[in-house]
């Protein structure tokens, strides 16, 4: 057999503990599956079609629209990326001016590229400045943007018949920001007030898309943050795969009519869906929807009590931090020296993470998680809490409200740059569209020769896959700097070549 398929069936019996995606953990009991290949069919008769959908597939979307709260969802096979980019083109029109928060996935800037939109940024503030993790989307951030694209129109009041009445008219608001895209959750578990966002985008007269492909789990437990789909957002994009037992791959794309033009995200869906969709990662949306259905509440139950013993027992660690998030499914700890960290973990215990950064780590937790497995993890860290782990400063600490970060300078906190090697959110300047960019000539450079020129390419480190530069911004230090720490840190970076080049575009 090929190395790839060798090594996936040793998995088996490696005994290694997944604190990581999916969430069903490889727990068979949870997520049972017959042999996938006499499962594996096309559209044959009986089992309907995706893309014409009038029988089983299209009553599990119904199902799945009516567990999650949505007035009509869509399955997706290939990840929540396809609903992003789905959502975010079926919603506008080319040129379109959109209000994206600059920590979003790269599916996002996608999505810009192939809709020809016009991108303004929101940048969310530092959470945690020891580990360069950024905090929510303020709802004050999002009206002062619609501020500044607003023009106050005057409409005359006309009687029946058309005339105009004098000295009367009705004052409304004319925004040409057309939609809002924020991440919530962000990868480390951070949620923004989409509550209040969506009533300000929505007065505005614009339509709110969320990715939350982190939140499946949302709004089936109270610890839980409530979905976005039951908080006024338009389109919501969850990743069923993330959180809850499904396997990789699925997600569901769900629409709350009225603002958005949910026929015409329809028809992008159809685009980047496949048209020979897999019915063994369809029928897992189904089996994850008919679990939630049947014993969500019992399982979401014992989850969250094994989970919050879990995260009481982590808190007692002395040099290991557990960062308080938003969403307690994820376990976000403060660390020196992440990237060492998960490899004794690994090397050591045989326990995965989900991601390393240079001052953290983050295992994600789900429904599939047993309490043998939350005992062997809590064994590892308290053998692992050592003084070469703690963070060596006065203790790690919410930036206060009042405090601004600007090209990752935080006034009022003592701030090193440890988050370069994560991300860097930078302020761009935009030297052409995204479209523009990626159809001009392009040439390969080296890091150092690359400043002051504008990227062909977006270059991110992954994950969680937030671009450090997009196609037609200008390359700073900054980014410079932060692929030289992802490097160091033995962080994966997608838009660098083998020899270490990124992709500029030519000088004419």
């Amino acid at each position: 057999m090929g190395k790839l398929y060798d090594k996936l069936t040793e998995l088996e019996y490696e005994d290694i503990l997944p604190m990581h995606m999916p969430g069903s953990k490889r727990n068979s009991e949870l997520m049972s599956m017959p042999d996938p290949v006499k499962m594996d069919i096309t559209e044959i008769t009986g089992f309907d079609n995706l893309h014409n959908a009038t029988g089983i597939i299209k009553e599990c979307a119904i199902e799945a629209a009516r567990i999650f709260g949505a007035d009509e969802t869509c399955l997706l096979v290939n990840g929540s990326t396809a609903g992003v980019m789905a959502a975010i083109c079926g919603a506008t029109h080319g040129g379109d001016k959109v209000l994206v928060a600059r920590n979003v996935h790269r599916s996002v800037i996608n999505a810009l590229y192939l809709g020809q939109l016009n991108p303004e940024y929101i940048f969310p503030e530092m959470k945690y400045p020891e580990a360069g993790i950024y905090g929510a989307v303020k709802s004050e951030d999002i009206e002062e943007a619609f501020k500044g694209n607003t023009e106050q129109v005057n409409i005359s009041k006309r009687t029946e018949c058309g005339n105009a009445v004098d000295g009367s008219a009705e004052h409304s608001k004319s925004s040409d920001i057309k939609a809002v895209i924020i991440t919530s959750p962000t990868y480390e578990g951070i949620v923004s007030d989409i509550s209040a966002i969506s009533e300000i985008v929505h007065r505005y007269g614009a339509v709110l898309i969320v990715d939350q492909a982190h939140g499946a789990h949302f709004g089936f437990n109270e610890e839980f943050p409530e979905s976005a789909v039951r908080q006024g957002a338009d389109a919501v994009i969850t990743s069923v795969h993330k959180t809850l037992p499904a396997l990789t791959q699925t997600a569901l794309l769900h629409i709350n009519r009225g603002r958005i033009d949910a026929d015409r995200v329809k028809m992008f869906w159809n685009m980047f869906q496949s048209t020979s969709p897999s019915y063994i990662l369809m029928g897992s949306i189904d089996n994850c929807v008919t679990i939630l259905k049947e014993k969500g509440d019992y399982l979401f139950k014992k989850y969250v009590e094994r989970l919050k013993k879990l995260r009481n027992e982590i808190d007692k660690l002395k040099y290991i931090n557990l960062l308080p998030v938003d969403d307690i499914s994820k376990i976000v700890l403060l660390v020196n020296d992440g990237g060492e960290f998960a490899r004794q973990l690994r090397q050591i215990y045989k326990i995965e993470l989900e991601m390393a950064s240079e001052k953290y780590v983050i295992a994600m937790t789900s429904m599939g998680d047993t309490d043998e497995g939350y005992a062997r993890f809590l064994q590892a860290l308290r053998e692992m809490d050592r003084e070469e782990y703690q963070i060596q400063s006065a203790g790690f600490q919410s930036i206060d409200d009042n405090m601004k970060c600007k090209d990752g300078q935080c006034s009022g906190v003592q701030y090193s740059g440890v988050q370069s090697s994560n991300r860097e959110l930078v302020h761009p300047e935009i030297a052409m569209s995204i479209y523009e960019a990626l159809n001009s000539p392009t040439e390969m450079s080296d890091f150092d020769n690359s400043v002051g020129r504008i990227a062909g390419e977006a270059v991110c480190i992954y994950p969680p896959g937030i671009n450090l530069v997009n196609p037609g911004e200008v390359i700073t230090e900054g980014v410079v700097n932060a692929l030289k720490a992802g490097l160091k840190d033995g962080l994966e970076i997608l838009g660098m070549s083998e020899d270490l080049q990124i992709r500029c575009l030519k000088n004419i």
